[in-house]
């Protein structure tokens, strides 16, 4: 991730104030005000995620450029992000519990009902709600990618192709009066106009 916003900072055009303050502007019209000693830039990115944003890293940039001590960018990433606060997080233990047959029995003053269901108005949808990923392709291409995915053939039920494609796999296994063209031998049935 930090990677791939270093690699948007460098579109960005710089201006220093002198101080700890930097305008920071890409499109035009477009200016955002980041302050490097409070670690805050009006974008609120920096806040929301402990990650410099990208107008941080180019006011890093400029800082450095200038004279600056900025040091490694990584050292502005919030510490959650290292290694040594992952292994603080799972350095406790975690105690076992009594199953629910075993649960002290309390009597709670008020009960806890599910809410009252409202319909909303208009037709339901039938969509399910894509993810942040793939609304994220379907902007960048216009169409889902089918990366992943196995496509089986309706015909055969093999893997690999579907059933536009399919050459009559199955068929030509399984069935020994299939002829050299994977075509499906004709049966007829007892009764039915058969010699």
């Amino acid at each position: 991730m930090f990677d791939k916003i270093k690699q948007d900072a460098t579109h960005y055009h710089v201006q220093w104030n002198g101080g700890d303050h930097y305008q920071v502007s890409g499109k035009p019209n477009s200016a955002h005000v980041v302050n490097l000693a409070a670690r805050t830039c009006s974008c609120r990115g920096w806040e929301g995620t402990g990650m410099p944003c990208r107008h941080a890293v180019a006011a890093l940039w400029e800082k450095a450029a200038t004279g600056g001590r900025v040091g490694a960018l990584e050292s502005w990433v919030h510490p959650v992000y290292t290694m040594d606060r992952w292994k603080l997080v799972y350095s406790f233990k975690v105690n076992p519990i009594n199953g629910r047959t075993l649960w002290t029995k309390i009597q709670l003053p008020t009960t806890i009902v599910p809410p009252k269901h409202h319909t909303q108005v208009g037709r339901p949808k039938k969509l399910r709600k894509r993810s942040a990923i793939e609304l994220e392709e379907l902007t960048q291409s216009g169409r889902l990618s089918k990366k992943q995915t196995k496509a089986t053939c309706t015909k055969c039920k093999n893997t690999r192709h579907n059933s536009r494609t399919c050459k009559g796999q199955a068929e030509a296994g399984t069935s020994a009066t299939a002829g050299k063209s994977g075509k499906r031998a004709k049966v007829v049935k007892p009764g039915k106009g058969g010699n």
